[in-house]
């Protein structure tokens, strides 16, 4: 499945904790840790993403082909992908793995994992399948194109500060932390959103989907 993989993301968060001044001797394992637990999350996503039934659609019942004529909305988690308390299970893991210990490591995933859970939230929120899907025979026969637009890097800072906050992590450094996070999950979710569509199989009536689409 097309999602972006760890040591792309990998790479992402250690600039993302460099432009930050997110240093020291811990920083690279920490760059790893978020880099694959992002990659985990994202792929369970594409896992479970769906497309709602009922995309509007013009099919001639006699040739039994032509196309959605209307946007397919993706359903949001916990049906179309996972929820929060699964994706903070894997940052905690993905950062106990790396060696990073301490009272506030736990938190540090608890946090990013909800930062990323509420982020994807919004991706099913504001993406959409575009229009225009060929059918034939009753299925759509050519993958849907994503449009619209992934949370941005501002975007999702601004939900990490609150879920770091909520943790009770304080300091000069959170700030540049919830910004890492942006960045991270922002530029995922925007390398998601090129890769992504929706696979072709989707059953059809006359005048809409009649069976929920998967993404690949």
């Amino acid at each position: 499945m097309p999602s972006p993989p760890a040591p792309l993301l990998q790479n992402l968060a250690s600039g993302a904790l460099r432009a930050r001044k997110i240093e020291g001797e811990k920083a690279p394992d920490l760059a790893n840790a978020l880099g694959d637990a992002t990659a985990q999350g994202l792929q369970l996503f594409m896992s479970m993403a769906m497309v709602a039934p009922g995309t509007a659609a013009v099919v001639d019942p006699v040739s039994t082909s032509g196309a959605t004529a209307g946007p397919g909305m993706l359903m949001p988690p916990p049906a179309g992908g996972p929820d929060a308390s699964t994706l903070s299970g894997l940052a905690k893991g993905a950062i106990a793995g790396a060696g990073l210990i301490g009272e506030d490591a736990p938190k540090l995933g608890d946090a990013f994992g909800q930062t990323l859970g509420q982020a994807l939230t919004l991706f099913t929120a504001q993406v959409q399948v575009a229009p225009g899907v060929a059918v034939a025979g009753m299925v759509t026969v050519a993958p849907g194109m994503l449009m619209g637009a992934a949370p941005d890097a501002s975007t999702v800072e601004s939900l990490a500060k609150g879920f770091l906050a909520a943790q009770g992590l304080q300091g000069e450094a959170i700030g540049d932390t919830a910004g890492a996070f942006g960045e991270l999950i922002g530029g995922a979710l925007s390398q998601l959103m090129s890769m992504a569509m929706m696979a072709p199989g989707v059953a059809c009536t006359p005048a809409a989907t009649a069976a929920p689409g998967r993404l690949m």
